[in-house]
Parts: structure tokens; C-alpha cells; sequence
């Protein structure tokens, strides 16, 4: 197979980019502890998140076909999360109707974004280092959306999680920004099957998101791992 200078120039800069997305992705989930104690930031890690995809990953891609779809999506998604949280803060009733398609947009950017992580590892020439920790920020990037999800159910429906297992919210503090890194982190623990204690038992929306998580992530690891040997058995055959 033989691969041109310019073809071997953008694969090292994917590559480049599998690696940055994974740092940023442990950096993020690393950062939740702070996050809880700093208005904010976890809405500003999540819009260098969706930075990161745009011009490290998919500015790459050879999926050149969805490139102008993820980059729609990802300034949409940027977009939403500044004017939710302004109206979060100036007019709650404003923000949660806003929930809704703050999060479609998020959820449809994340899924864009895994599928085409997926689509870009299996059709890699070479199985490197870079590619796997691609594969590994793709799982984590399931994780982040999930954590999307909770917060946006926590605006519709607070009475879905358990309060006192919650950070306690000072007097001043947006409920739903306050929240989002304890959700964000119940959401990877769901997604590795730790579990977690913050959920209603008795809401059947709220455990019907956390079964959807896991078994994405579980379905991600499952899929990636049946793409990747058949790959290799098929060029092994």
C-alpha cells in the first residue's frame, strides 16, 4: 500500500489529534472537582471539547463528506451552551426552555462526532499507539454526552435525582450549573458500570438515560474491538 507524503502529513496530524482529544478528554474528567467549586468552567471545557474535535480531529478527517455537518453542529453546539447559561442566569423560566434544543444540538454533535471517530480508526492504515487512544477518547467522548444528558434532566426534572446526594448549592449559585460536574461524573460512572447514587430508583425517564449510557458504552467497546479484528482478519486472509 502506498501511501503519498501528503496522505503520510495527514495521518500523523489525525494521529497528532487522537492523542490531544484523549489528554483534553482525562484533563475535563480531571478537572470535575474543580469545576464544582468554579462557576462555569466545566461549560467552558466542554466548548474547548467541541474546539478540540473541530481542528485537531476533523480537520483531517478523510471523511470529507460529514466535515461541514460536524462543523455545523459544533458551532451550534458552542452557541447553545453560551446562551443557555446566559439565560439560565437572567431568566431561568427562558433557560429551561432552552433545555431542549441545547441538548439535541450537543447529543447530535457528540454522536457525529463518535461515529466519525469509529469510521476514521477502521479505515486507518496502520494500528498505532495514536489509534488506539483514539479509540479510548471515543469511549469517553459517550461519557461526556451522557453527562449532557443528566444536566439537561436535571433542569426538566430535579425530582429525578437524589438531593442530598448532591453537592449543597449556595444561595447565589445557578442549580443547574452547580450541579453539572457531579452529573457529568455520575454519568462515567454509569458509563464503566460503577454506578451511581445520585438517580431516582422510582423516575423511569431518569433510569432509562442511565441504562442508555451504559449500554452505549458497552456497545461502543463491543463494535469497535469486531471492527477492528475483522479488519485485520480480513487483510490476514
Amino acid at each position: 500500500m502506498r501511501i503519498s507524503r501528503e496522505q503520510l502529513q495527514r495521518i500523523r496530524r489525525r494521529h497528532f489529534g487522537y492523542r490531544i482529544t484523549l489528554v483534553y478528554e482525562l484533563l475535563l474528567l480531571l478537572l470535575l472537582p474543580v469545576a464544582q467549586q468554579v462557576s462555569l468552567l466545566l461549560s467552558l471545557l466542554l466548548i474547548g471539547q467541541a474546539t478540540v474535535f473541530m481542528v485537531f480531529v476533523s480537520r483531517y478527517s478523510a471523511l470529507r463528506r460529514t466535515r461541514p455537518l460536524m462543523y455545523g453542529l459544533g458551532c451550534t453546539a458552542i452557541a447553545m451552551e453560551v446562551i443557555w447559561h446566559a439565560a439560565l442566569f437572567w431568566s431561568p423560566s427562558l433557560g429551561r426552555a432552552l433545555t431542549t434544543p441545547h441538548v439535541v444540538v450537543w447529543v447530535l454533535f457528540l454522536l457525529v462526532a463518535v461515529v466519525r471517530k469509529v469510521k476514521s480508526l477502521i479505515r486507518e492504515p496502520f494500528v498505532t499507539t495514536s489509534v488506539v487512544l483514539g479509540a479510548a477518547s471515543g469511549y469517553l467522548t459517550v461519557g461526556i454526552a451522557g453527562g449532557v444528558l443528566l444536566t439537561a434532566m436535571w433542569v426538566l426534572q430535579p425530582s429525578a435525582f437524589v438531593a442530598s446526594a448532591l453537592p449543597a448549592l449556595s444561595a447565589n449559585a445557578v442549580a443547574s450549573v452547580a450541579v453539572a460536574p457531579a452529573l457529568m461524573a455520575a454519568s462515567f460512572g454509569l458509563l464503566t458500570t460503577v454506578g451511581t447514587s445520585v438517580l431516582t430508583s422510582s423516575n423511569v425517564t431518569v433510569q432509562v438515560i442511565a441504562n442508555v449510557i451504559t449500554i452505549a458504552g458497552q456497545l461502543y467497546v463491543a463494535i469497535l474491538i469486531a471492527l477492528i479484528l475483522g479488519r485485520v482478519q480480513k487483510r490476514l486472509s
